[in-house]
């Protein structure tokens, strides 16, 4: 690909102060050098906006925005208000990138309408373990009738063949910020799923390159994945209406049923935080009884889980189908065991 293709890399930093120099030296690091820098600082209380400032100060590709707390969403969308190149990539605050990462991605540019260049990721976990993880998708060019059967298998699979993060990719910008509208910047819990599924449904051509391991994702524990939220199931709910409506927009075909099934997803991490509270296995096991009975919530359940491999989501199936104080405490026990395992 020619170099004098722009790529704008939007930031979304907060409460980054002691990893953010990290993922800002990694993109500066790039041997593809045709790009601009956005660090959106998201009203952080720490110094992580000042140290945004100061690369700013010392780089002319690099804008430093700073705005008041909304979310994630809401960083992404401001960040995406400066850009001026063909294409984009995000980034996250606590992440960081290969130094190979944007020569990488562009070299399978063919500068086609809606086109998106897609990798896989590492985790970073306790301890310096490096774990690769990789998309279902084969690796190859999606095009025609295989990119249209690629969107019909997008959404609703314990699998998903293609990462739904904003991360790990690389897009056509207008191809983004045609479909900012379907982006409800008050869901936080899916906001990736919420924003890429659109564009991902609206691409000409998106490429899954083979082993392509760029972006390191560096595991919190504490993040709003793996943490208790009181306000995350309703945020779930929201995603799945809004997924529901994006599939029927975007002309898939089943769109309820493919945005239930995504929904258990989500469901799932639902549960997974209420396993992981300070609370009496009484009151985790009377709230996860209220997911699994709202609505039509028993028969999603019923209607998905035997499509269900993941050893963990089994689990979480075998406690959703009879969510008693019995069946919650045996996996109350499995996950305070998993989790202290894994640091």
């Amino acid at each position: 690909m020619e170099k004098d293709l722009k790529i704008s890399i939007v930031v979304p930093v907060y409460k980054a102060e002691k990893v953010v120099a990290r993922c800002i030296d990694s993109i500066l690091k790039q041997t593809y050098d045709n790009f601009e820098l956005i660090l959106v600082d998201d009203g952080s209380p720490d110094k992580s906006g000042q140290i945004c400032d100061e690369y700013a100060g010392k780089d002319n590709r690099i804008k430093a925005v700073h705005k008041e707390n909304q979310g994630p969403s809401s960083a992404v969308l401001c960040g995406l208000k400066y850009v001026t190149g063909e294409y984009v990539f995000f980034v996250d605050g606590d992440d960081y990138i290969e130094p190979k990462t944007l020569e990488c991605l562009s070299s399978e540019l063919k500068q086609v309408e809606g086109e998106v260049i897609c990798s896989n990721y590492v985790e970073d976990r306790n301890g310096g373990r490096i774990i690769p993880v990789t998309m279902a998708a084969k690796p190859g060019v999606y095009e025609g009738k295989a990119l249209d059967k690629l969107k019909e298998n997008l959404i609703g699979h314990e699998n998903r063949p293609i990462f739904l993060s904003r991360c790990f990719k690389l897009y056509s910008t207008r191809l983004v910020l045609d479909n900012l509208h379907f982006l409800d910047p008050t869901i936080r819990m899916g906001d990736d799923v919420n924003m890429i599924t659109p564009v991902l449904l609206d691409a000409k051509r998106i490429v899954v390159m083979e082993n392509a391991y760029f972006y390191h994702y560096v595991f919190y524990g504490n993040s709003l994945v793996h943490s208790y939220d009181e306000g995350l199931y309703d945020n779930c709910v929201r995603l799945r209406d809004k997924l529901a409506f994006i599939l029927e927009e975007k002309k898939i075909s089943s769109p309820k049923d493919k945005a239930d099934a995504e929904f258990l997803t989500f469901l799932f991490l639902c549960i997974k935080a209420q396993l992981r509270r300070s609370a009496s296995i009484k009151t985790i096991a009377s709230q996860i009884k209220a997911y699994c009975n709202d609505g039509n919530n028993a028969q999603i359940i019923n209607d998905y889980s035997k499509e269900i491999t993941s050893p963990v989501n089994k689990i979480l199936t075998f406690v959703c189908k009879r969510p008693n104080i019995a069946r919650v405490a045996i996996a109350y026990t499995i996950f305070k065991l998993r989790d202290s395992l894994q640091k």
